[in-house]
């Protein structure tokens, strides 16, 4: 299966100045993550790429959230209970948790984004880098098809058969695998012929996890590498000396001021 892609071409092209700048759950160094706040001003400060994580209400609505429950990112313990999970909620009751006052009181009142809504948030200004957490490859094709997205974003997951079977039933959707995995602690060259079976055409590993052998493999096999997440100018400088194409940081203004990739 053929792992090429105009958008990793795109993203190829964009490694010049260093990794491209990646706003790991939007800006969400000084916003509430994975909220449209947060990825509104990821998208104005010029970066190539955000990702962001991706689950199913219980009624099959996909939304923007990190957690399975609830409680950290979300006022559900007032208003559900304590230990309210995602999956048990419906969105009738998700999108009236109010999903910015844990993180400052400025950002009262933001709300849990539908998957929708974070891509027009950040098309055509940037890459939506998606994390299938939970939800079928069907509700994902068709949510991508409704937005007119399916050719201008990325899925990934750490369920590689999810990625495998997504791609299988759109080929030209763009795909990378998350690691490490259970069955894959390194991305060694059984990994990576697996990840090239799927379809990915990068690969998005920890990246103090990360050898230079590692990368050259990687780089070998024609897919990027991806990095999360790094949040020091140390961190960002060793890298680039890897040959990191991307890195996913909490903090992309000072990621980019570093030399960081930017659109």
């Amino acid at each position: 299966m053929t792992t090429s892609h105009p958008l990793f071409d795109r993203l190829r092209a964009a490694t010049g100045g260093g990794p491209i700048v990646v706003a790991h759950r939007g800006d969400s160094m000084h916003h509430p993550e994975n909220t449209l706040a947060a990825f509104a001003a990821a998208r104005d400060l010029g970066v190539v790429m955000q990702e962001f994580d991706v689950q199913t209400t219980r009624d099959g609505v996909l939304v923007c959230m990190h957690d399975e429950s609830l409680d950290r990112t979300t006022d559900a313990c007032q208003r559900l209970g304590p230990g309210a999970l995602l999956a048990h909620a419906t969105w009738a009751e998700v999108q009236r948790l109010d999903a910015g006052s844990w993180f400052d009181q400025q950002h009262a009142g933001e709300r849990v984004p539908t998957l929708a809504t974070a891509l027009a948030t950040m098309l055509p200004r940037c890459v939506p880098l998606i994390e299938h957490k939970t939800g079928t490859e069907v509700a994902y094709l068709d949510a991508l098809r409704s937005a007119g997205a399916m050719q201008a974003c990325i899925v990934q997951s750490f369920d590689w058969q999810f990625v495998t079977t997504v791609r299988s039933l759109c080929p030209d959707l763009a795909v990378a695998v998350l690691g490490p995995t259970d069955r894959f602690r390194t991305p060694s060259s059984e990994a990576l012929a697996i990840a090239k079976q799927s379809g990915a055409g990068m690969v998005h590993w920890q990246a103090n996890a990360l050898t230079r052998r590692d990368v050259e493999r990687i780089h070998a096999a024609d897919m990027l590498v991806c990095t999360y997440t790094t949040d020091d100018e140390l961190g960002w400088a060793g890298g680039k000396a890897l040959g990191f194409d991307a890195m996913c940081t909490n903090d992309p203004a000072a990621a980019l001021r570093s030399g960081g990739g930017s659109s």
